[in-house]
């Protein structure tokens, strides 16, 4: 029982300093730093923050959506993103998408797929499928048939 009460009063002191940074006024420049640290912690703890708190995500889509395509971070950053989903135009998901996929491989298309379909992007991830599937790479096609068939009635 003292472990469960020692537990609780140490989220709520957590929820306190999260609260307490939330109103930092360079909070992006802090969470963007910590995103692309070195420190294990400093990322997870900002992943989380920005999940909490997703005001803070469209200033730090970028650094966010290359995280998404690391299979480490890729679910704690899809989780922030996807908190933002709606504060995040759909054509900043287009350009973000076609960017990375300049030179990608099959594992990037099927990566960035898996992420824009997990936060709804459907416009982005309906352009990603039609590059996919004009790919000369059997495995990118490969990744459009799937997703298509598995999205492809949330598609515009």
């Amino acid at each position: 029982m003292d472990e469960w009460r020692a537990l609780v009063a140490a989220e709520k002191e957590v929820a306190r300093r999260r609260a307490r940074v939330n109103q930092v006024p360079l909070r992006e420049d802090l969470l963007a730093k910590a995103i692309s640290s070195g420190s294990v912690w400093d990322r997870s703890v900002a992943l989380e923050f920005l999940r909490l708190f997703p005001e803070g995500v469209p200033a730090l889509i970028r650094p966010l959506v290359d995280l998404s395509l690391s299979a480490r971070w890729a679910q704690p950053a899809i989780e922030a993103i996807r908190a933002a989903r709606k504060r995040i135009e759909p054509a900043l998901f287009v350009g973000l998408a076609l960017e990375r996929l300049s030179d990608g491989e099959a594992e990037d298309y099927l990566m960035l797929a898996n992420m824009l379909a997990q936060v709804e992007a459907w416009v982005a991830l309906c352009e990603l499928l039609r590059r996919a599937s004009e790919s000369a790479d059997p495995e990118i096609r490969e990744v459009s048939h799937d997703f298509t068939e598995r999205y492809g009635g949330m598609l515009p």
